[in-house]
């Protein structure tokens, strides 16, 4: 095999994560890659933009399709294409991504060449999410409006791993009544995979605010149920809590939707609360 191996980096936005992916190809295009040149690329996905730089003689840059918009006449496993250019010698490929995150196609040369390729790459981030990250926050009417319905805007602490619960993100429902599920959702800039996370309610003296809820991810353009859980800790009076929660699979997403379920405070109609979400 001929491997030429080329290192790329990247300029890279604070909120993109490179990674190293090895594009292997040959110089037949008949449909099956018989892999006889390697090239290894840190890769970033901004978006649906893909790119790559060394700041010498690489540039790489394309785009990935957008699913199921009906637009572009796309469907369930997007479309890619990108140039990659090596020194002045330029490559155009073009192919599919697959639910298993495999991207495969064919690539042409300036010079006639041509040939087919594959690769694996995931654009998930490859840590925890922060608050940077994060494109847009809502929460249901009743953690508003009231005097004592609240949900604290995002700032740098949210999704930080602490008890503290001046920090990080908080809401509470106090004069609406318990119209469940009571939901608040997060977007993020790219995708990244969830399974272990914090949360956290908080006893004034009539019991836990909150005692079971459900998490969901955005998949396809539809929320999809992805675990039930249930807040087992006895609070003291006046006390905060956080418990560690696990999902059965681990779910890669670029949105989640946390729905509170129940309460045992049933003071004026009803409480929830819910804060110190945190991912590890």
């Amino acid at each position: 095999m001929n491997k030429r191996i080329v290192l790329a980096s990247l300029f890279l936005a604070p909120q993109a994560f490179a990674q190293n992916v090895v594009i292997n190809f040959d110089d037949v295009l008949d449909g099956v890659n018989n892999p006889t040149n390697t090239i290894a690329v840190n890769v970033v996905q901004q978006g649906n933009m893909l790119i790559g730089n060394d700041g010498n003689f690489v540039t790489l840059l394309g785009e990935v399709e957008e699913t199921n918009n009906p637009f572009y006449g796309s469907g369930l496993e997007p479309r890619v294409h990108f140039k990659l250019n090596e020194n002045g010698n330029v490559k155009w490929f073009t192919g599919t991504r697959n639910a298993a995150n495999i991207w495969t196609g064919t690539w042409y040369g300036s010079d006639g060449s041509r040939g087919d390729f594959g690769f694996e790459f995931s654009n998930a981030l490859t840590t925890p999410p922060v608050c940077d990250d994060v494109i847009n926050f809502s929460s249901d009417a009743a953690f508003s409006g009231g005097e004592f319905d609240y949900t604290r805007a995002l700032d740098e602490t949210c999704l930080t791993d602490t008890d503290d619960a001046t920090k990080g993100i908080y809401m509470m429902s106090d004069t609406g009544g318990v119209p469940f599920p009571m939901s608040f959702s997060l977007e993020f800039k790219s995708n990244f995979t969830l399974q272990s996370f914090k949360l956290g309610t908080y006893n004034n003296g009539q019991g836990n605010r909150l005692t079971t809820f459900t998490v969901e991810a955005w998949e396809n353009g539809t929320w999809v149920k992805k675990g039930e859980f249930e807040f087992t800790s006895v609070i003291q009076n006046k006390a905060f809590a956080r418990e560690l929660y696990r999902l059965p699979q681990p779910v890669t997403t670029s949105k989640i939707r946390i729905s509170a379920t129940g309460t045992v405070d049933y003071v004026d109609a009803g409480r929830v609360l819910m804060y110190g979400l945190s991912f590890h």
